[in-house]
């Protein structure tokens, strides 16, 4: 009977744990340089807003490990990344969205940084 409770009082606890993390998730700003600063912060949380997902946080960032000629019309590697439910990460994808994790590579050195978000 002892195991029994133990057993049944140990899975209420960990029944408690099983809570989901919010997952970070990206897009392309689409900027070019001496062109456009690209897709606004806001209207990037919008395109998630609108397909019902829940934009917990909003970050602008860059591609790190990735080089970029530095010449006009060319792009930047910077990114927007937002914070949503790990439940929406799959409706994320399906509009557009990867994994902030993706872009993590330790062998070749890739990975992201956050920026200070300028709207323009």
């Amino acid at each position: 009977m002892k195991l029994r409770l133990t057993i049944l009082t140990s899975l209420v606890l960990l029944s408690g744990c099983a809570v989901e993390e919010p997952v970070m998730v990206y897009e392309s700003r689409n900027a070019l340089q001496c062109e456009t600063s690209g897709i606004s912060p806001t209207d990037s949380a919008e395109k998630l807003s609108t397909a019902n997902i829940e934009v917990i946080e909003t970050h602008c960032g860059q591609r790190t490990g990735v080089a970029y000629p530095a010449a006009c019309g060319m792009g930047t590697g910077t990114i927007l990344i937002h914070q949503i439910p790990q439940a929406d990460l799959v409706a994320a994808r399906q509009i557009g969205f990867q994994a902030v994790s993706e872009l993590i590579n330790l062998d070749e050195g890739t990975g992201y940084e956050f920026l200070e978000c300028d709207e323009n």
